[in-house]
């Protein structure tokens, strides 16, 4: 019996799906390593959108752009959902 506890090999990509409001879902394969601001950047530039405009989220909540895909918890296959950001939402007497 031996166990694996190697660390990520570094040609290993897995596929993450990052889904707009619309229902279009670009795919992306990338290193667990990677930091996911880059591929929130690439998906903005590709959908012609403002990055800072918009939210990424996983499972409800945030996904932190300066950590990588293995530190914000993502594997193979799992769905990034954007959102438009909105401020406010508060009501006035």
């Amino acid at each position: 019996m031996s166990e694996n506890n190697s660390p990520v090999d570094e040609t290993t990509t897995i596929e993450i799906l990052v889904q707009s409001q619309d229902g279009s879902i670009i795919i992306f394969n990338v290193s667990p390593d990677t930091i996911t601001k880059k591929i929130f950047k690439i998906y903005c530039k590709k959908k012609q959108m403002d990055y800072k405009t918009v939210r990424f989220l996983f499972n409800g909540k945030r996904v932190s752009p300066i950590k990588t895909i293995d530190e914000n918890g993502l594997k193979n296959g799992d769905e990034i959902a954007v959102v438009l950001h909105q401020d406010g939402g508060g009501f006035t007497n």
